[in-house]
């Protein structure tokens, strides 16, 4: 049996989840969306020079997908029109250009249709390097070109297939952040802008402002297709970069919101304190610690100033 660095188990019935085991440490969550004659991936993780064990078989994110899905009869359909076995199209979504998100896109640039926010091209187009931390983390910063730049709250389909997905446009963890809603499987793909457990990165190129406004736009989304789904007795859940794979959207964005006003007014919890390449770095969690943020202090201060509110940050650490 081949050794990797990657796992691959069922979200639901038509979406894998794939876990990369890096030595970076983020263990990023990447999905697989199988449709009859194309696949649908969500992210593609740190790239394949950042296995934690180096010694494994298989560090390619492509090759580790299209061997389990040939393995389970996935990866091929016959076209009915020339009776050819035909390899399915591969649909990649970005959900933000981070480095964890973006190191494996390279295996996936020659040949697949790739689909990016378009609400701000230029941070994309212009210093991608630099931008995705690809630069700060020595991973090669992958070239390829937008197939597509989706706009707010865009029905996606292909070559006339309904993918069942919509994009939304949800800046704040970076200008470029997207999120897909899977109208099939009730599923919410939030990227980095919800998790659990961990706190939200607001880092050099994150908003704040712009954050918020995101959050709020999400949560009337989604309290919008709760509604709709209320007959069947289901509910919209997360699916998310890292750690969330099946919350309650609702209550998640709920709760991040509260903390995002509490973390605003200096009344959640300071957990931690750090340097992390030159910049002084604030830890606040809510009460539960399941929700917090990691915030550098000038991006803090910036959104606390303009939402009106006036205490005094801590003084920074020595690195």
């Amino acid at each position: 049996m081949t050794t990797s660095c990657f796992s691959f188990t069922p979200l639901n019935k038509s979406t894998y989840k794939v876990v990369q085991d890096d030595s970076l440490n983020e263990l990023p969550f990447i999905y697989v969306k199988v449709y009859p004659t194309l696949l649908v991936l969500i992210d593609t993780g740190c790239g394949p020079n950042h296995a934690k064990d180096p010694t494994v078989e298989e560090k390619s994110i492509r090759r580790f997908i299209e061997s389990n899905l040939e393995t389970e009869g996935k990866l091929k359909y016959v076209d009915p029109e020339s009776n050819e076995t035909k390899t399915k199209h591969w649909l990649v979504f970005i959900t933000h250009t981070h480095y964890d998100h973006i190191g494996g896109l390279f295996e996936f640039a020659d040949d697949s249709t790739i689909f990016i926010s378009g609400y701000s091209q230029e941070y994309i187009l212009k210093d991608l390097g630099c931008n995705s931390l690809c630069c700060a983390f020595n991973i090669p910063t992958p070239k390829f070109t937008v197939s597509h730049w989706l706009e707010q709250n865009e029905h996606l389909t292909f070559d006339g297939v309904d993918l069942h997905l919509e994009a939304l446009i949800t800046p704040g963890h970076t200008p470029d952040e997207i999120a897909l809603y899977d109208s099939e499987e009730h599923v919410f793909y939030a990227g980095d802008s919800l998790y659990e457990v961990l706190p939200i990165y607001i880092i050099e190129t994150s908003n704040m402002i712009e954050y918020i406004a995101s959050l709020d736009m999400m949560l009337k989304y989604v309290q919008s297709k709760n509604k709709e789904l209320e007959p069947l007795g289901v509910r919209v859940t997360t699916a998310s970069g890292h750690i969330t794979d099946s919350a309650d959207t609702e209550k998640l964005i709920i709760e991040t919101q509260e903390c995002f006003w509490q973390t605003l007014k200096g009344n959640a919890v300071l957990t931690e304190q750090k340097v992390m390449r030159e910049k002084n770095l604030i830890i606040y969690m809510n009460e539960a610690k399941n929700v917090g943020f990691m915030c550098i202090d000038t991006k803090l201060e910036e959104a606390k100033k303009h939402f009106g509110f006036d205490w005094q940050l801590p003084a920074p650490v020595s690195a």
